[in-house]
């Protein structure tokens, strides 16, 4: 396995946000590599809250840092993980002061260009995230995917974006595990995940770009996970 650069992780935490979608990826990201090897990436979680309460307020989690605090530094990450939540949790979110936030980071995030240490960045959203992309305008032209029960929200969000008249062009992709959105003309690449466990496949796919096939098939061994093509999402 070639030595690669270390990507810099930042993970977004918001009060009710679903455990998986970001701890999935999480997982991915901190797997043990194999012996020899260095890691290729470091994470930060980051909430508007500390202590939040995620995952309609099942579980407690302090994180690395506060929103304001990342969003001071946001150049230093290679990679944004954006999970999702209810549609009710996402609502209120996309509402609050804290949501608008986050979504000007997303939408800055998007526009970074990419470090030169490591030359690429990527922002990842998974399940309903992909709802707080479309909010900053980033899905607007580009193809994406969400969770099944969202897919006629997603397009509604990215329509109701600013400047985007009332008319984003996104194409919404149903069945699909994840999709490639491509890269902006910064040169951030743009993935978006189906529903809730498609993070992992997601995460395990963006390895296998950012650092190669191989480190992605050993973690996926480790953490017994059976991989899935970008296609075989719900009901494909």
């Amino acid at each position: 396995m070639a030595s690669s650069p270390k990507f810099n992780v930042a993970v977004l935490l918001y009060p009710g946000a679903d455990i998986l979608d970001y701890s999935g990826p999480l997982e991915i990201l901190t797997t043990t590599p194999p012996p020899g090897h260095p890691r290729s990436f470091t994470t930060t979680t980051f909430a508007p809250e500390s202590p939040v309460r995620v995952a309609e307020k099942a579980l407690t989690i302090i994180p690395d840092l506060l929103l304001d605090d990342l969003a001071a530094h946001l150049d230093n990450y290679d990679i944004l993980i954006v999970p999702g939540a209810s549609g009710e949790t996402l609502e209120t979110f996309l509402g609050s002061e804290q949501g608008r936030k986050a979504v000007e980071v997303v939408r800055r995030f998007s526009r970074l260009a990419p470090r030169g240490e490591t030359g690429k960045r990527v922002l990842e959203s998974v399940c309903s995230g992909a709802l707080i992309l479309a909010a900053g305008g980033v899905l607007a032209g580009r193809r994406a995917t969400t969770h099944h029960a969202f897919f006629e929200e997603l397009e509604k969000v990215a329509d109701g974006a600013e400047g985007q008249g009332g008319k984003s062009g996104i194409e919404v992709l149903r069945g699909r595990r994840w999709v490639d959105a491509g890269v902006t003309e910064e040169g951030v690449r743009i993935v978006t995940a189906g529903g809730v466990s498609s993070g992992i496949d997601a995460t395990l796919w963006v390895v296998e770009e950012l650092v190669g096939k191989e480190a992605a098939e050993w973690t996926a061994e480790i953490v017994e996970f059976e991989r899935r093509g970008e296609g075989e999402g719900w009901g494909a």
